[in-house]
Formats: C-alpha cells, sequence, structure tokens
C-alpha cells in the first residue's frame, strides 16, 4: 500500500509540473475540478426511484436501484463522470465527426467513416429493437445527460485542451458506438488490393506459400462428433461457397483467448472459464467494470462505455466469454465506371478552424462507392474502374445490442442460444458455462453465403451456425483459431490464425488433470510461445560470424521459449526473429517489402520446418543461401542494434525494458509532455504469439506494445464470487483520479480483483464511496 501510495504521489507531483509549464497551477485546479462527486447526493431528472452507486476501493460501481432502467440510467451517470471523453470520440469517429473537434487532420478519417454508413446504419437500427430494449437505452442516454448538461458541469481535461463541451447524448449514439466496436473486429475487406499485388510480385505458387493456410494439425475448436448444429442442406448456390476464397493476407491483432473445461477437469466438480480480449491498448482501456443490481437483475462485467449492457461477464446463473471469429463479411469489386449507375448522396464535414467539405458518396448494386481520395488501400483498380465495398456492418436491421438485455435473463444454454439469434454483427466465438455444470460454445452472427461468382445469396441460417453444448472432450478453447471441421458445409472465412496460442492452450488444458482458479491464472499469464520452441532447432545450428552474434546466439540456443520480462532471452529472440523475417524475404519483395512486413508466423513456421525453406535463399547473390546461414546472419544484424541500444552485458538484460504495453492516448499520445500524462506504459513479457499476448510492429522499429489483453477475466462457477477481473490501466478516464492508472501494474503482474455479489450499502466493503442519486 506505501508503494502504490508514493507511486501516486511522486505521478501527481511530476504531473503537477508538466500542468504548470504548460499553463499554470489554474489549468490544473481545472482539470482536477472535473473530477466527479462519488459520494454524497444528487439530485437529477428524469429517474424513476433513488438509486445508489456505489465505488469500491478499485473503482469499481456497483449500482443499487428499484428497476432496471434506473439501474442502466445509473450506469449513465457513472459513464458520464469517468468515461465521457472517450465515448463521445467512439461516437464521433463512428459518425465521422471528429474533424470538428480535432480540425483538418480528421477529415481523411471522417470521409472514410461516413462513406462506409456506420452512423446511417445505427439510426435504421433502432426501430429493429423492442421497447424494452428501446427503452432501456433511453434510460441511459438520460442518465449521460443529468450529468453533462448540468449546468455546472466541468468537462475532463481534454475538452479544456480542445476548447469544447460534449454534446447531449440520444440512443442513436449508443448504437453507434456498437457499430464502432463491430468495426474494429470486422474481417478487413481492403486486404484484397494487397493479395492482388503479391500475386504480381510472387506469382500464384509462391503467394500460397507466403500465405499459408491453417495448418494440418493444429486444435480445431469443435470436432465433428460435437457438433450440435442442425445442418439444412445447402442449395446449389450455397455449395458454391464451401470452399475457401484464399488465404488470409497475414498477422491479425484482433485476437483473444476464450476456454471452458466441465466439471471433469476440474478440482471443484463445477465449470471453470477464462476469457481475455486483445485489442488496442488504450488509455483510458475500451471497458469499465460495473455491477448491476435490481429485484430481477444481477449482472457483473465488463460494459463498453457508451452502451448501458455488460458485455462480457455473468449473472447468477451463467458466465460468458467471447473471441472473434474474424467471419469473411466484407468484398471488394471492381466495376467498369462507364457501367455503373450510382446513387449519390451529399454530406457536410464540418471542420474546426476550416472551411467544411462536401462529401459525395455513391452507392451501386448493393454496396458503397470508394473514392480512391479517402481509400489510398482501395487501388488496385485500373484508373476505369471503379472500387465497390460490400459488408453486413452498413446493415440497417441491426438488433445485436438485444443481447445485453438477454444476458441478463438467461439462465441455461438454451436460453443464450435462443437469445443469440439476434445477434447478428460481429461473429464471436462464445463460451458458455451453468452453475449446473453445463458448458457450451456458439459462434453467432450473419454471414454471407456466396455463389460461384462471389455474389452473395443469402446467409448461413443460424440453426446452421457452430455449436455445441457438453461436449465428449470437457472442454472448449478458441484463440481465432480455426472453429470448424472440414465437413462443416459453409465458408465461414480462410482468416483463420491464432494457432500458435492455440495450440499451448490446448497442451495446457491436457497438461493438467485437474484445473483450479490459480491453474487457470497461470494460463493467462502464460508467455511460452509455440512458434519459439519450434524455432529453437534452426537457433541451434545457426551460424553467425561475428563475436557479439555468437554471444546472442549461445545465450538462446538452449532456451525454452519463454519470454519472460525479467530475462534477456525474449529480447534476444525477438531482436532475431525481426532481422531472420526481413532476410528471408526482403529479396523476394523488393520494394513492396515495407508494405507487408509483419511477423507472419505461419510463413516464418513452415521456413524453419523445410516447407517453405527455399525462401532463405537470397535471390540477388548467385550463392545457394542455407536457413542455417540466414539464421547466423540475422544474429549478426541484430546484435549490432541491440548491443548499442542496451548495453555490453546481455545477460543483464530484460525483455521487459524493452517490451512495454503501451496504453496510448487517442489525442495526446504522440504530444510532447502531455503523452507522458495521459498515456501509460509498463513492462511485459510475451509477444504475438503467447497466450499472454503482447502484439509489436516490426515496422515501429521498437518492441513496444499497443496491443494485448484488455481484459481478464476466470469465472468460477462452483462459487461465482470467487470470480477473478482485471483490466487496464484503471478504471477512470479522468486523468488526475486514482483510478486512471492504479490497475496498470497489477494487470502487467498477473494480479486480478474480485467483483462480488453478496453485499450492498447497507454492509458495503471499507473504503467503499456511496452516491445516491435522487429524482427531481
Amino acid at each position: 500500500m506505501m508503494k502504490t501510495l508514493l507511486r501516486w504521489g511522486s505521478w501527481t507531483i511530476a504531473a503537477l509540473i508538466a500542468l504548470v509549464l504548460l499553463g499554470g497551477a489554474g489549468l490544473y485546479w481545472k482539470i482536477y475540478s472535473a473530477l466527479p462527486q462519488v459520494k454524497g447526493e444528487l439530485t437529477l431528472t428524469k429517474l424513476s426511484h433513488q438509486v445508489k452507486i456505489a465505488r469500491d476501493t478499485d473503482g469499481v460501481v456497483h449500482i443499487f436501484a428499484a428497476t432496471r432502467n434506473d439501474a442502466f440510467y445509473a450506469l449513465g451517470v457513472a459513464h458520464a463522470q469517468d468515461r465521457m471523453f472517450q465515448m463521445d470520440m467512439s461516437r464521433r469517429f463512428g459518425s465521422g465527426r471528429l474533424s470538428e473537434l480535432v480540425g483538418k487532420r480528421a477529415v481523411p478519417t471522417d470521409a472514410q467513416m461516413r462513406t462506409l454508413g456506420l452512423r446511417r446504419a445505427a439510426e435504421g437500427s433502432w426501430k429493429h429493437l423492442t421497447p424494452d430494449e428501446q427503452a432501456a437505452i433511453a434510460a441511459y442516454a438520460n442518465g449521460v445527460n443529468a450529468i453533462i448538461m448540468a449546468k455546472d458541469y466541468v468537462p475532463p481535461a481534454e475538452y479544456i485542451f480542445l476548447r469544447s463541451r460534449p454534446e447531449a447524448w440520444i440512443p442513436a449514439d449508443t448504437l453507434t458506438v456498437f457499430k464502432v466496436l463491430a468495426y474494429s473486429l470486422a474481417g478487413d475487406a481492403m486486404e484484397e488490393p494487397g493479395r492482388a499485388r503479391l500475386n504480381d510480385i510472387l506469382g500464384a505458387k509462391r503467394l500460397a506459400e507466403f500465405l499459408p493456410s491453417y495448418p494440418k494439425g493444429a486444435p480445431i475448436a469443435l470436432r465433428e462428433e460435437d457438433m450440435t448444429s442442425i445442418y439444412p442442406t445447402p442449395n446449389e448456390a450455397e455449395e458454391e461457397d464451401t470452399q475457401p476464397l484464399g488465404n488470409s493476407m497475414g498477422e491479425q491483432i484482433k485476437g483473444s483467448n476464450n476456454w471452458v473445461i466441465d466439471g471433469t477437469l476440474s478440482k471443484s466438480g463445477k465449470p471453470l472459464l477464462a476469457n481475455d480480449p486483445h485489442l488496442a491498448l488504450t488509455a483510458p482501456g475500451i471497458w469499465y467494470y460495473a455491477r448491476l443490481n435490481a429485484p430481477d437483475m444481477m449482472v457483473v462485467g465488463v460494459t463498453l462505455p457508451g452502451t448501458p449492457f455488460v458485455t462480457l461477464g455473468r449473472n447468477r446463473t451463467i458466465a460468458w466469454g467471447f473471441t472473434n471469429t474474424g467471419p469473411d463479411t466484407s468484398d471488394l469489386k471492381t466495376v467498369k465506371t462507364a457501367d455503373l449507375q450510382t446513387r449519390n448522396i451529399t454530406e457536410t464535414i464540418k471542420v474546426k478552424g476550416d472551411d467544411d467539405v462536401e462529401l459525395s458518396i455513391g452507392f451501386a448494386k448493393g454496396g458503397v462507392v470508394l473514392d480512391p481520395k479517402w481509400f489510398k488501400s482501395a487501388r488496385y483498380a485500373d484508373k476505369d474502374e471503379s472500387v465497390l465495398l460490400f459488408t453486413t456492418l452498413d446493415d440497417d436491421d441491426d438488433t445485436t445490442a438485444s443481447i445485453g438485455m438477454a444476458n441478463i435473463d438467461a439462465r441455461s444454454f438454451e436460453d443464450l442460444d435462443k437469445a443469440l439469434s439476434r445477434f447478428k454483427m460481429p461473429q464471436q466465438n462464445i463460451v458458455y458455462a451453468d452453475i449446473n455444470g453445463n458448458i457450451g460454445f456458439i459462434a453467432p452472427a450473419r454471414v454471407p453465403v456466396r455463389d460461384a461468382d462471389g455474389n452473395w445469396v443469402g446467409e448461413i441460417p443460424y440453426e446452421a451456425l457452430p455449436r455445441t453444448k457438453n461436449p465428449g472432450r470437457h472442454y472448449v478453447a478458441t484463440a481465432n483459431n480455426k472453429i470448424v471441421p472440414d465437413s462443416y458445409p459453409y465458408f465461414i472465412t480462410d482468416h483463420w490464425y491464432g494457432f500458435h496460442r492455440i495450440r499451448r492452450i490446448v497442451e495446457n488444458i491436457e497438461a493438467t488433470p485437474k484445473h483450479s482458479i490459480d491453474s487457470f491464472k497461470a494460463m493467462q499469464m502464460d508467455t511460452v510461445s509455440d512458434l519459439a520452441r519450434r524455432m529453437l532447432p534452426l537457433i541451434a545450428s545457426a551460424q553467425p560470424e561475428s563475436k557479439d552474434g555468437k554471444t546472442l546466439r549461445n545465450l538462446v540456443k538452449s532456451w525454452d521459449g519463454n519470454l519472460t520480462p525479467s530475462r534477456p532471452e525474449g529480447l534476444i529472440y525477438s531482436g532475431w526473429l525481426r532481422e531472420f523475417s526481413r532476410l528471408v524475404y526482403e529479396d523476394d519483395l523488393g520494394e513492396d517489402f515495407d508494405r507487408f512486413w509483419t511477423p507472419r508466423r505461419g510463413f516464418m513456421e513452415r521456413v524453419v520446418n523445410g516447407q517453405n525453406a527455399a525462401w532463405c535463399d537470397d535471390i540477388g547473390t548467385k550463392e545457394l543461401e542455407t536457413c542455417p546461414v540466414i539464421a547466423g546472419k540475422a544474429f549478426d544484424e541484430a546484435a549490432i542494434t541491440l548491443f548499442r541500444d542496451y548495453g555490453n552485458n546481455p545477460e543483464n538484460w530484460h525483455w521487459g525494458t524493452a517490451h512495454e504495453a503501451v496504453f496510448a492516448h487517442p489525442l495526446f499520445n504522440g504530444v510532447p509532455i502531455l503523452k507522458n500524462f495521459f498515456s501509460v506504459r509498463v513492462p511485459v513479457g510475451g509477444d504475438g504469439s503467447t497466450p499472454n499476448v503482447a502484439h509489436y510492429s516490426y515496422k515501429s522499429g521498437n518492441f513496444d506494445a499497443p496491443w494485448g489483453p484488455s481484459m481478464r477475466a476466470i469465472y468460477d462457477l462452483s462459487n461465482m464470487n470467487a470470480s477473478l477481473y482485471m483490466s487496464a490501466p484503471g478504471q477512470s478516464g479522468q486523468v488526475l483520479s486514482k483510478h486512471y492508472r492504479d490497475m496498470a501494474d497489477r494487470w502487467a503482474k498477473g494480479e486480478y480483483i474480485q467483483i462480488r455479489d453478496d453485499w450492498d450499502t447497507t454492509s458495503p466493503p471499507p473504503g467503499t464511496q456511496i452516491l445516491i442519486l435522487t429524482p427531481q
């Protein structure tokens, strides 16, 4: 506790100095004044009954209300107090209105989002929600507005710097936030121009090697004997769609892990369920923990600021967790411009401090026309062709928001299955467990069916989507890997990835006869790389020429593949692998190399195991280079950079020193002084192939990890109150709040919190702060 206080005190002093430099003590006081009222009483309009918001010592809100809608109202209050700028940025991003806030630098982003039409789709989907769902979202909006429309409201620090204030919140804003999350998880149709370019460079045969399909023998979530889906006989058009359309362009960072075991594999005799979605690490984080209580409701978990429901979590009977399926739900097509008949609309982008921008958006053949002025990555057509984007994201009959209400009432797998028929996007791998001992899996969403020409002719019937209940091997695990056997009659995607993570997860599940919360914690924090272990034979046979290169090789040749932050091996291996990948395929891609330079773990595994060994030869030389020679050269090249950056004694290097998780502020991460104030950094282990993910980019020139577990949860169905949770950097988005970054170190170290449901405001835990909301 004392260390925490000292760390908080030192950080506050540093922050104060920075702010004094920027604008004096008056600015600091103005930002401090934006901290919300968290105890006492507030009298608010449009509230039916008194509500209590209790904040525990971690800043988690526990809401006690007389009705569900009052609970949603109170969550709107809490979100507005702690996360208003984040909410505003999300709705503005989805609506194409960032330029109004930050100026002309956001015009290209706004033009793209206006073209894609997430806001139009969000507004159109409102009428498809039930009256109860609409009432919940409206109550939430009223709660947000009760805070931000108050005369004495002081907006968060970001608005002070931007000289702005948030607008009133409306229900369409909530639906837009849902759409933004779906967009961030959706498959990327913009891969297709890149694939076309790679095909020009490499040819079809070598392209298939460079973009390999899912490896044979890698774990698949559902075995054929465990599938409980009902497969209607596909019609002739659908049968054409059962074959993959091509392999993934490569590395994906929209990853996640989840797994569930039944009581056969647990010490308690009841299920255990784990979930850690991997997303961009931001300050504040994407999630906000809450417990919502009403006479007919108790639900705990993470909420998405801007929305009124628990997205991932539990009620008193069931628990659930998501990973991204990554279905192929968007296509790019080229059409001769002369043959294109479009319907156009015009939208105006208002730009802070500059002239408005008039944007013409064209629609044709069921898709939207992509203007290459704004969509540079779509430029693979000839100048006399137009590019059309087809995507499920623009559907205006989306009822996905309804799942938030359904999770509250579900008491069985059948309840959840029925409710998920209204879940349209983005497709998720949902694992399930209940206190009665059942486990299950379902992957709901709208997934298009295409004919032989690639035209959309329908969607996979809901009853045919992948699912299982109580599988015979007693567990289900996913890590964005392939989820269906080859016998599955519909095409979902060929973008399966995460097979290094799922190999290690399955290995850990099957290595322990009886699991506990502690073993699940160890699995979530596991930094052993399946890929690194497969690289070790090549590392041992590598032939570096320099003294420093040989030193590095010798330090990792007998390594166990664990990228722990406190040891040097992770840094040596990562520096070597980056150079090795460059040496393997830079000569093949030529001037396009930088565009396509990523870890490409599937391809690199095949290089090392001999399937793609020919790629080690440098086509620019007369000699025939072998993989051990190129691997040795990679050690020599890596040594130059690593010794320069980290000193002359590699045994004293730490992977965590070079490899920090970066919780980046969306506006100020690139601003000197302010980035130290608003963004958060903590040392971490792992990499993009470990269960405890910490992705970094080769192109960045460093090992900063801007992607990782956005939250961790472990649900114990034998005692729900023993369940564990963690996210980072903290609950609050108010930069001077003690809860802005107080979870970051604990997240990095693998610590967890509990969010219990066995107390109320009559006997709160020590340190709890209680705010009473009273109707006006």
